[in-house]
């Protein structure tokens, strides 16, 4: 019986890690109004409405997103050094943050969070800094690689910009009284999805030599 290697697998990374990210997009835009449209997406986070509706397509496209993660991990450590050591780990705890906050489901609209919903908000917490971070280091080591300064530099600005969206989620959470946290919630998980979306395909084009990243 045939087993798929790590260059097998990297001719289906990008297709694979696109396709996870259209459908998180999909999900987060299409969930508000097929939960209840009543409900605002502005002021309303991501995992809130996965409360309401458990086994929905949110949580369905989180647990897809990182298992492409994961998939994303293997080929990348096997292929190229530069994504061993710290981004590698980094990359793990993506993977493995969006899996447990896909599995642990947090509270519906309350303000005392229970045990699992605490389990659910650090897990997700851990995942949304730990790919910019990720990203940010990826971009340090190819700098020196002036084949790959284009993809550096889309990451840099891509991983900054989610760190941002994070530092002005964390304070509509607490002083900002949840002022548009979905808002800002939704612009951070779009930097990040994109970020995801260009380690695949830099993953998939470095195996091609002389090919531009």
């Amino acid at each position: 019986m045939k087993t798929l290697s790590p260059r097998s697998l990297s001719r289906f990374l990008a297709p694979a890690v696109w396709t996870a990210v259209v459908l998180a997009v999909v999900a987060a835009l299409w969930a508000p109004s097929d939960t209840d449209p009543g409900l605002s997406p502005y002021s309303l986070t991501v995992s809130d409405f996965a409360a309401l509706d458990r086994g929905g397509p949110i949580e369905t496209t989180m647990a897809l997103l990182g298992l492409a993660s994961s998939v994303l991990l293997v080929v990348a450590r096997v292929r190229l050094p530069s994504m061993r050591g710290l981004v590698s780990a980094l990359l793990g705890v993506w993977a493995v943050g969006l899996v447990v906050a896909a599995v642990v489901p947090t509270d519906p609209l309350v303000t005392e969070l229970s045990t699992s919903a605490q389990v659910h908000r650090y897990a997700s917490i851990a995942a949304f800094v730990a790919l910019p971070a990720a990203g940010l280091v990826l971009a340090r080591r190819l700098d020196a690689d002036h084949h790959a300064r284009r993809t550096a530099r889309s990451l840099r600005a891509l991983s900054w910009a989610a760190l941002a969206g994070a530092v002005v989620m964390a304070y509509s959470a607490g002083p900002g009284g949840r002022e548009l946290i979905g808002l800002m919630e939704r612009l951070l998980l779009g930097c990040e999805v994109v970020l995801l979306g260009l380690l695949g395909r830099y993953v998939q084009r470095s195996g091609s030599v002389g090919r531009p990243l």
